[in-house]
Parts: C-alpha cells; sequence; structure tokens
C-alpha cells in the first residue's frame, strides 16, 4: 500500500545522508547542520533516557514503598553539591564509591575476559586425532607465546631471541591487520547498505527499517534530484559570493 508520508520520510533521510556525505567534497552548512542535527537529538534523547531511568527505578520504587532506593538518591544528589561553596567538598563521596565501584568492576571484567580467559584457550591439550584442530590449537598457543615474547624488553633481541621477537611482530601486525580489516569490511557494508537504500534497491530491508516498502522505496532517488538542486544552487551562491567580495576588495 502505497503512503506518501512514507515517501516524504524516505526523501528526508535521503537528504539527511546526502548532507552527511557532502563533507567529502568540503565542510560546508549541509553538513553542519546534519552534525548538529545528530549532537542535539543524541543529547535530547540521553536526557529524556535519563529523566525516564531516574522516575522509573528510583522516585517510583520510593513513592511505592521501597525506601531501599532513598540512598542510592541521596547519593545521587550530593554530586550535585560541587556547585556549592559550603558543602562542595561532600560530592568526593559518592565520587569514590562510583569509581571504586566502577574500577573494580572493570578490573575483574577484563582481568576475566582479556587474560583468565585467553589462558584456559591456551592451555589446551592438542587434539592430534583431528588435524584440523590441531592445527588451529597450535596456531593459538603459538601465536599468544610469540605474542607476548615480543613485548618482552628486559632481554637482547639478538642471537634466536631476535629471530623469535621478530615472528611475534609479525603475529601482532597480522592480528592488528585482521582486526582493520574486519572494521575496513563493516564500513563498507554500511556504506553499501546506503547505496542500496538511495537508489531505492527492492532488497533494501525498507520494512525492517521502518521506512515503508520496496514500492515507496523506488522514490528514494528523487529525494537525491533534490538534494543535488539544493547543493548546487549553493555553490553557485557561494561562488557569486566570493566574487563580489573580490569586486569589492579590488575596488
Amino acid at each position: 500500500m502505497f503512503n506518501v508520508i512514507h515517501v516524504i520520510g524516505i526523501w528526508i533521510a535521503v537528504f539527511l545522508t546526502l548532507m552527511v556525505f557532502s563533507f567529502l567534497y568540503k565542510e560546508n552548512p549541509f553538513f553542519r547542520l546534519a552534525e548538529y542535527l545528530i549532537v542535539g537529538l543524541s543529547t535530547g534523547y540521553g536526557v529524556v533516557a535519563g529523566l525516564r531511568l531516574f522516575i522509573n527505578q528510583s522516585l517510583n520504587p520510593i513513592l511505592l514503598g521501597s525506601y531501599d532506593f532513598v540512598i542510592p538518591l541521596a547519593l545521587g544528589l550530593m554530586f550535585y553539591l560541587q556547585f556549592s561553596k559550603k558543602y562542595g567538598y561532600l560530592y568526593r563521596l559518592p565520587l569514590s564509591l562510583a569509581i571504586g565501584y566502577g574500577l573494580g568492576v572493570t578490573v575483574w571484567s577484563v582481568t576475566q575476559a582479556y587474560f583468565v580467559a585467553q589462558i584456559k584457550a591456551a592451555v589446551v591439550p592438542i587434539n592430534f586425532g583431528d588435524p584440523a584442530t590441531a592445527l588451529n590449537q597450535l596456531i593459538l598457543v603459538g601465536g599468544t607465546v610469540l605474542s607476548l615474547a615480543y613485548f618482552v624488553t628486559s632481554r637482547r633481541r639478538t642471537g634466536m631471541w631476535g629471530k623469535v621477537v621478530k615472528v611475534g611482530k609479525s603475529v601482532v601486525l597480522i592480528a592488528l591487520g585482521a582486526v582493520f580489516g574486519s572494521t575496513v569490511l563493516g564500513r563498507m557494508a554500511l556504506l553499501i547498505q546506503r547505496t542500496q537504500f538511495l537508489t531505492g534497491d527492492p532488497t533494501f530491508p525498507w520494512q525492517a527499517l521502518q521506512l515503508g516498502n520496496s514500492s515507496e522505496g523506488r522514490f528514494a532517488p528523487v529525494g537525491i534530484i533534490f538534494f543535488v538542486i539544493a547543493f548546487v544552487y549553493y555553490l553557485n551562491r557561494t561562488h557569486r559570493d566570493t566574487q563580489n567580495e573580490a569586486k569589492h576588495r579590488s575596488l
């Protein structure tokens, strides 16, 4: 079913997408407007989400008789005492509690995820019954040991140890290359999806993203025409203003 409101929404989305892409030419008012919209909407959403979280998880439970939430609410309000000259020192109490709790949770989770889990994954019996599994395990164990060897700086990197360190450096570079490659592939996937959207490709997930349907998406290229007209007008006006300014300077 054709819906004009959906088509207008698609055109607005096309216009905003091209406003961001216009930065590839140079910084311009179109890009700045899109940037301000993103910052403003993100800030507004964050404020509303935080207020809703405060009401649902602090204020409402207290009004319903759960007075255990009074202490966290009081600690949160104490953060605003930093604006007071007389009682400003009291905000250090909730700040220290928040930092201490955050560091404790972060250190534990990071240690478990990046240290303990890595040791458990490396210290495994090699399954030589399955050649593919054995090769994978050997690469994992060898790569871990060689990578750690590269960061040993208390020993001169000469002789056999120097060769081991060079291999470890190669392992680290391979890992960084894989991470960078996956990042580039992820960005390329986003670019391909945006290209499908701008061209009105029927395979684009219009309904899944609540952008109408494929029949309405076919009108997306019309939004490109609107943007090109507006951008060309901006370029012509900027060029004309530059010429007029140059004439005034010459006079």
